[in-house]
């Protein structure tokens, strides 16, 4: 099966991205294709000349199955992410970011696993946080890495059946991890459509829910790669700002809304309500380390 491996790129640093591409380029299994979609910035699209991201990407276009493309516009993360899917076609996909890295055997494991399990709609691949710079969360990375340790065996997880524990625990940690090292068939994400683009931040954790709904998932606890963490990263850049504080309520929201009444949905309606104190301790927090980024946090999650 030829993988479809989609690389959203934005500001990228230029060297880091040249890691990320050799480490596709040092896979095992061979038959994949990458397709790099580029946001510009609005400084880029000021001046009107060719993104830095250019030069970096022509080193790597004499592989036949490289090739990139540049938005007219600026997207934003989710959208990015979308329109490297709707451009390309090939069964499995697999998001590979511009800062991270996959170890050799990334591509071969995941494929091996959807190869023999056909109610697999999804692999989790298991990685490790580079931490780099003075990162406040960063505890929660060592922790969430503990906990998968602990309580996540490898193998198949029943989608229904993990949906409802985890609304149980706010849909928290996200175990089931970050785009770029989640591999999955292609006529599911067709199913389920496409990234939340008004979600700031836990798109991610909100496309999880809709898929586990619909399929099963497989957790592959080697070590298949870095994702790292930096104080230029989205994720960083987004908690500074106060972006994504109300993500996981609009998903149990939205989970609210859809589904029957029965169990799931009680405890989908309680989640929520614990969450919303959650949301209440951190805008608190949030008030008094940044007061003017508060009303703008307001305006755009409330008003």
């Amino acid at each position: 099966m030829t993988v479809d491996v989609l690389l959203p790129t934005y500001n990228p640093d230029r060297e880091l991205l040249r890691v990320a591409i050799r480490s596709l380029q040092a896979q095992t299994y061979p038959h994949w294709q990458l397709f790099i979609h580029h946001d510009p910035s609005d400084a880029e699209l000021a001046s009107g000349g060719e993104p830095a991201v250019s030069a970096v990407v022509k080193e790597f276009l004499n592989d036949e199955r490289i090739t990139f493309q540049k938005s007219p516009k600026r997207l934003g993360i989710g959208a990015n992410w979308n329109a490297c899917f709707k451009a390309t076609k090939n069964p499995i996909v697999a998001y590979l970011f511009q800062d991270d890295f996959w170890a050799p055997e990334y591509l071969e494991r995941a494929v091996k696993v959807l190869e023999e399990n056909d109610a697999v709609g999804l692999v989790s691949m298991h990685h490790d946080y580079k931490i780099e710079g003075e990162i406040v969360t960063e505890n929660e990375y060592v922790e969430l890495n503990a906990w998968k340790k602990k309580n996540l065996s490898e193998g198949i997880h029943p989608g229904k059946e993990f949906l409802k524990e985890w609304i149980s625990k706010g849909l928290r940690p996200n175990v089931i991890g970050e785009p770029c090292f989640v591999v999955m068939r292609r006529y599911l994400m067709e199913e389920v459509g496409p990234f939340n683009e008004e979600m700031p931040q836990s798109l991610d954790v909100e496309y999880w829910v809709r898929m586990i709904r619909i399929t099963d998932w497989y957790y592959e606890p080697n070590v298949s790669g870095f994702f790292r963490v930096h104080p230029q990263a989205a994720t960083a850049h987004n908690r500074r700002e106060g972006k994504g504080l109300f993500d996981r309520v609009k998903i149990l929201e939205m989970l609210i809304g859809q589904l029957p009444a029965g169990e799931m949905r009680t405890l989908a309606a309680r989640s929520r309500r614990r969450q919303i104190g959650r949301v209440i301790a951190r805008m608190t927090k949030f008030v008094i380390l940044h007061p003017i980024e508060t009303i703008k946090t307001v305006v755009r999650n409330v008003i």
